[in-house]
């Protein structure tokens, strides 16, 4: 009994070698047009299989020390090769990552600006912009209300009184106001301003999104890429136009309106399954970004 188990027990390292090495060609040659597994993967599973086999009873015994020699040098080259492939390997994985990084921080950018723009939409018209032509238009459009406030409230003259006796008033009432109290519109304005004066200024005004958000100053002040109006649609990098998608979904018995934007050519290398950016979904009321920020 004990004579069969020193038998089996010779035998443990090459099916060990055997199984891993054969396991790891397997698992490459099953790789197809979406994922594959790197070269180096089949070049270690033959290593293994080769190391396996030379290290069988039956093998080792019927080679001479010459041989024996050569096969271990070979095997120390071998080794060599296979460890300088594995540090090359994650060196460029290393600049791998980091061009990814950088790539697809352009492509966020981008897909950020159109969400952005397309939760302004929803927030005046109630709805998603159904194409970037469309989205485009809205981003010109002088529809943003923007609150203009002016001169603070304080307990002699509290809110609701100053309504009442009329010192509310919007802008365009400065050149009538400042005729009436005999002084001139910049100093009523100037005032107001300072708190020197129970006039009171609350108004809405309307300006396009583009001005609140894209324009140069505020993109450089946010360190931010210039936004170009006309590459809106498109990948920065492929110059592919972004796959836009809207509808409606029932949420707790109302209806509310869907956004998917999906970039249609994700960043990665040739035969590896890659994740494609996108935000939103067509099933789901909700803008999340598949990226991490």
């Amino acid at each position: 009994m004990n004579k069969n188990n020193i038998d089996y027990g010779k035998y443990v390292i090459s099916a060990f070698l055997l199984l891993s090495g054969l396991v790891s060609v397997v698992k490459y040659l099953l790789g197809d047009a979406l994922e594959s597994q790197p070269l180096g993967m089949l070049f270690a599973g033959l290593a293994l299989i080769f190391v396996g086999v030379i290290a069988l009873p039956s093998v080792l015994d019927k080679i001479d020390t010459k041989t024996y020699k050569w096969l271990l040098i070979f095997g120390v080259v071998g080794s060599l090769c296979l460890s300088l492939s594995v540090v090359m390997s994650v060196n460029d994985e290393i600049v791998f990552q980091e061009t990814k990084v950088k790539v697809q921080a352009q492509t966020i950018q981008r897909l950020k600006d159109i969400r952005e723009s397309q939760l302004a939409h929803k927030s005046i018209y109630g709805t998603y912009a159904v194409d970037f032509d469309s989205l485009k238009s809205f981003i010109n459009a002088v529809v943003v209300p923007v609150t203009y406030n002016m001169g603070s409230f304080h307990d002699t003259l509290p809110e609701r009184k100053s309504f009442e006796n009329g010192y509310v008033i919007k802008r365009v009432d400065l050149d009538s106001v400042s005729e009436i109290i005999g002084v001139s519109q910049p100093q009523l304005l100037s005032d107001i301003q300072e708190d020197n004066s129970p006039f009171k200024i609350r108004d809405t005004i309307y300006t396009s999104f583009f001005a609140e958000n894209f324009t140069p100053e505020i993109r450089t002040s946010s360190k931010l890429p210039h936004f170009i109006m006309n590459e809106m649609p498109f990948n920065p990098l492929t110059g592919e136009r972004f796959i836009m998608k809207t509808g409606i979904v029932e949420v707790g018995g109302l209806w509310q309106p869907t956004l998917l934007v999906q970039d249609p050519t994700p960043f990665g290398r040739v035969k590896v399954k890659k994740d494609t950016l996108s935000f939103g979904s067509t099933s789901e009321a909700h803008t999340d970004g598949n990226w991490r920020n």
